[in-house]
This record gives structure tokens, C-alpha cells and sequence, in this order.
């Protein structure tokens, strides 16, 4: 069984407690990751509120998921 560790994390200025069988320095870089593309697309439409920003970077990532997952099935 994986080990479960507790990550604290910083998304957008607000701090995110998560558990996770992921060590510190992958989550880290998920974190870094996260906020760098949510800083990309409020500058690409700052108009958009934190709540559309973070769906549209979930879409976006279960869209690639989504990709992944086909390109391992063939």
C-alpha cells in the first residue's frame, strides 16, 4: 500500500490541504503547474472569475487526460 502524505499548497494566494501518495517535490511542481495556467489564462481574459478560471483548467486537463488514455488504448 502507498505511503499518504499531507501536501500543503498555495493556489491563487488561498492554501490547499490535500492528501495524496505523491511525494513533496511532484506535488510541488503540480502546484507550480496549476497557478502558472491559471495565471495564463486570466491574462489572457481578465474578466474571467477564479471559479470559470479553475474550470477551464480542469476541462483542460481532463481533456488531456482524456487524450492519454486513448493514445494508451491503441
Amino acid at each position: 500500500m502507498a505511503k499518504i502524505n499531507r501536501f500543503n499548497g498555495t493556489i491563487q494566494g488561498k492554501e490547499y490541504v490535500i492528501t495524496t501518495s505523491e511525494n513533496q517535490t511532484h506535488m510541488e511542481a503540480v502546484f507550480e503547474m496549476l497557478n502558472q495556467q491559471l495565471n495564463e489564462l486570466k491574462a489572457q481574459s481578465p474578466d474571467l472569475s477564479e471559479i470559470d478560471a479553475m474550470a477551464l483548467l480542469a476541462i483542460n486537463a481532463f481533456s488531456d487526460q482524456l487524450k492519454m488514455q486513448v493514445e494508451r488504448d491503441k
